[in-house]
């Protein structure tokens, strides 16, 4: 969303707001904000700037891919002191409508910030496993039409959890030269397939943090073991080998969503 250049007023008392938003993620080419893209923090920016008057920095929890969607994805956003967060919500949830919604307002200390004060991050992928596609998860699922082994995909999870080097799973960023070469350690909390029903299998992940195209490298290659095209017992080896040569295929966007963000003190809610 383009909004026009705005006169806003200068010196009110600001105050933090933190805000869940949920996105449809096939309506946008990722969260960042890219000079002459479609953005949900671009989006959100313009927005949130217009109903509060004021041009507003965002901070958030995870940046999420070019089709990824969210659930639960954390904000944090310094507004007017005196906004009344109800009629906030209204006025931003009219203009981002109909693929972005914010909601669960709550007033936090300058201290708090969404990305750096959380523990973990929770992903859920969607796999249709069927051998006919279901328009209404066209956008939302990865269509696998050969028969996926679900014991042997639960059983090459194993592995994974813990803190582990995730180099064979994550893809590295351009580098700046004689940048340091950023760390693949994470620890992962948990991590499980669901059988949903109607040939839908999901498959939920927690952990502290996670470096690019992880979840869905992860997804890529336990899809293999389903499949048959290698075994189980490969992902140890695969997590040693510390190299992304030795990895599977990655899962197209369109499956994944960020599902929540945990904050200390916070309960880790099953949903």
């Amino acid at each position: 969303m383009s909004q026009p250049e705005q006169n806003f007023t200068n010196g009110p008392a600001l105050r933090r707001v933190r805000l869940r938003v949920g996105y449809h993620g096939a309506a946008f080419r990722g969260f960042v904000i890219n000079e002459g893209i479609n953005s949900v923090e671009g989006l959100l920016t313009d927005v949130i700037s217009t109903v509060a008057r004021h041009r507003v920095h965002i901070d958030v929890a995870g940046r999420t891919d070019a089709g990824v969607h969210a659930r639960g994805q954390v904000i944090t956003v310094d507004i007017p002191a005196e906004t009344r967060l109800p009629a906030f919500v209204r006025s931003v949830n009219a203009l981002c409508k109909p693929n972005v919604a914010v909601s669960d307002p709550e007033w936090v200390s300058n201290e708090f910030d969404a990305r750096y004060s959380a523990i973990w991050r929770r992903y859920r992928y969607t796999v249709l496993n069927s051998e006919t596609p279901d328009p209404m998860l066209v956008d939302r699922a990865w269509h696998v039409r050969r028969p996926l082994s679900l014991p042997l995909m639960t059983l090459a999870i194993d592995p994974l959890i813990g803190e582990h080097d995730f180099s064979a799973f994550c893809r590295r960023n351009d580098l700046i030269e004689g940048a340091p070469v950023p760390s693949m350690h994470r620890r992962v909390y948990s991590a499980k397939w669901v059988d949903q029903g109607n040939n839908v299998l999901v498959f939920e992940i927690r952990a502290n943090a996670f470096c690019y195209q992880m979840v869905r490298s992860f997804v890529g290659f336990l899809v293999d073991v389903g499949l048959g095209h290698r075994p189980a017992s490969d992902t140890r080896e695969v997590l040693l080998a510390r190299d992304r040569a030795h990895g599977s295929q990655v899962a197209p966007a369109c499956g994944l969503t960020l599902w929540d963000v945990g904050y200390p003190g916070e309960p880790i809610l099953t949903i």
